[in-house]
């Protein structure tokens, strides 16, 4: 989605709101995802998803909330980063729960999908080298912003 229609949706988001509401932005920050492989104390492997390919539609959704601003539009209240993590006891059951999450993304090319599979070979070999505790996990960060209208 192109920069311009982005600030346009938040032109319409901001019609829509109630007088006494705000928005609340939430979007992954662009930054790798790291893949992992842990036990209950320690993490035994980590290394940045082969997969990560956050396309413009992130930069573009990130401008548009700053056009919003400087626009006045909204002004930010506030916002803080978090970790969203995903935790798997194997790599099939990860990818099972993102092929579900990612249903309507576009596939990755084979380059990258060839990539994700050696990075998920690895992964299953310290897991069975570290036992039915090993869990595989995908940790990835996300900010939340709360933006006002300006009235």
């Amino acid at each position: 989605m192109k920069h311009e229609s982005m600030v346009h949706a938040l032109e319409e988001i901001k019609r829509l709101l109630r007088r006494d509401a705000c928005l609340i932005d939430i979007h992954p920050v662009r930054e790798a995802p790291v893949i992992e492989v842990r036990t209950a104390d320690e993490v035994l492997f980590a290394e940045p998803s082969a997969s990560y390919d956050y396309d413009d539609d992130l930069k573009h959704a990130e401008d548009a909330l700053v056009s919003a601003v400087e626009r006045a539009l909204f002004v930010f209240d506030g916002s803080h980063e978090f970790e969203f993590l995903t935790i798997a006891p194997s790599v099939v059951e990860l990818r099972d729960f993102f092929a579900v999450s990612g249903a309507y993304e576009d596939p990755p090319d084979e380059a990258t999908e060839a990539r994700v599979q050696e990075l998920y070979a690895r992964v299953d070999e310290v897991m069975r080298a570290a036992g039915e505790n090993a869990r595989v996990a995908h940790r990835e960060r996300a900010r939340v912003a709360r933006l006002n209208p300006v009235r």
